[in-house]
């Protein structure tokens, strides 16, 4: 009985491993850059004016680094919340490769420290539809 009631609970165990996997298979199309980085970081500028009393404004400005053109790309900047700067790219307006991009944003209630780093998560697609995901220690400098 007991060897029975085991076989079971094995079989129950490893029938929901095998629906869990089935939800994360990527899929085919789907390519990610993992060994090039496609994305440096130039700057991260801020406050610059006019000084908006809500929040400073920060500029962060990004540079294409790899072989393809950039067609989508984002930063969020974490402070005490998030911040995502959009940049003007597109299919139609790809970022060339050795050009660089910036986007200002004001971080209305953002509190943040010069003296800190904070964490940028640099989002994109290239041209050939690689996507990447970067995580960088940014400090806010002055300008």
């Amino acid at each position: 009985m007991n060897n029975k009631l085991g076989l079971y609970i094995i079989s129950i165990l490893a029938s929901i491993l095998l629906m869990s996997l089935g939800g994360c298979s990527r899929t085919p199309n789907t390519k990610t850059t993992t060994s090039e980085e496609a994305i440096e970081v130039v700057s991260v500028l801020g406050p610059s004016q006019p000084i908006n009393p809500g929040g400073p404004i920060v500029e962060i400005t990004l540079k294409n680094i790899s072989s393809e053109s950039i067609i989508a790309l984002s930063a969020t900047l974490e402070l005490n919340k998030s911040f995502v700067f959009s940049y003007d790219v597109s299919a139609s307006n790809p970022l060339p490769t050795g050009k660089s991009i910036g986007v200002k944003l004001s971080l209305i209630n953002a509190g943040y420290d010069a003296s800190l780093s904070y964490l940028l998560t640099i989002n994109g697609t290239q041209q050939n539809g690689e996507t990447f995901v970067y995580t960088r220690q940014v400090k806010i400098t002055a300008q």
